[in-house]
């Protein structure tokens, strides 16, 4: 997975679903750079590439990715960038603006901007299903790239696993709680560093602990519902990334053409695809009617 791909400081507060009542009368928006995003609602968006087309559903509980996404589609970011980041059996990547008319030789999925997007990660509801869609990040446990995002393509996974993943999400967000604690003495421990008060930092440390194991106990640990493990053990995904990025939106169209692009051969550094595979153009598809369950 390339250096950029995916973490997100865990803050509980973060982990928030929109939702607007319109009494019945219009449906409210939000301005976004000029455009309007309907609130309280699934998007989709259309992405047509060199190999077929996909669409992804995005997610209503995840508004700040999804936002994200709309807003860049339709100032045409993603027309004309390459994917990178391509492993068979795992997943696919795109976001990076300066792919686009990259040389051959060129390594891409490298630069970035430096804006971000606050975590909205739920492994309880939105995980690393075949098919997720997740926001790549520069910082763990913090944000999300505004750019990069990914696609799982991952294969079976043996559920046996999953115990010891579910213990790594509930290290992780002991530690959140810990580090969020931590926070308000941080000029008292850098004093106390400064003069060798080790006695002093080990004290608070303790108490720390303490406090951060009082507020796990209050809490909800997480664990892989029936569902989740039934998907991960008879379709697949990679749930090794879950509770470490957000996932908000899944492919419910053209998961062969995604399955196609894992397949082709991969070179350099953040695996670029040879030949190239282009991303022609990606578009928000409005009054969009789901294709029903098979």
């Amino acid at each position: 997975m390339k250096r950029y791909l995916i973490g997100i400081q865990l803050v509980m507060a973060l982990l928030f679903a929109t939702n607007c009542k319109n009494g019945g009368t219009s449906t409210p928006v939000e301005e976004v750079d000029a455009d309007t995003i309907i609130l309280d609602a699934d998007q989709y968006v259309r992405f047509e590439t060199t190999k077929g087309n996909f669409t992804i559903k995005l997610y209503r509980e995840t508004p700040l990715h999804r936002h994200n996404m709309v807003r860049l589609a339709r100032k045409g970011y993603y027309d004309d960038q390459l994917f990178f980041g391509v492993q068979k059996g795992y997943k696919i990547q795109a976001g990076d603006v300066h792919s686009k008319n990259a040389k051959p030789t060129q390594e891409i999925g490298i630069d970035e901007k430096d804006d971000t997007i606050a975590s909205e990660v739920n492994p309880w509801k939105f995980y690393h299903k075949r098919g997720a869609v997740g926001q790549a990040s520069t910082v763990q446990f913090k944000y999300s790239t505004s750019q990069q995002f990914y696609i799982i393509t991952g294969k079976k996974v043996k559920t046996t696993t999953l115990p010891t993943q579910e213990k790594a999400i509930n290290k992780k967000y002991r530690q959140a709680v810990k580090d969020s604690l931590t926070q308000p003495h941080a000029k008292d421990i850098l004093t106390w560093q400064k003069y060798g008060e080790k006695k002093k930092i080990s004290k608070l440390n303790d108490q720390l602990n303490d406090q951060a194991d009082a507020i796990m106990k209050t809490r909800k640990a997480f664990t892989y519902s029936q569902e989740q493990t039934d998907f991960y053990g008879n379709i697949g995904g990679a749930p090794s990334l879950d509770g470490l990025y957000t996932v908000f939106g899944e492919v419910i169209e053209g998961m062969d053409v995604v399955e196609a692009i894992s397949n082709v051969p991969a070179t350099g550094t953040n695996r670029r695809p040879n030949p190239d595979v282009k991303i022609i153009k990606a578009y928000v598809l409005e009054d969009y009617q789901e294709p029903a369950a098979k």
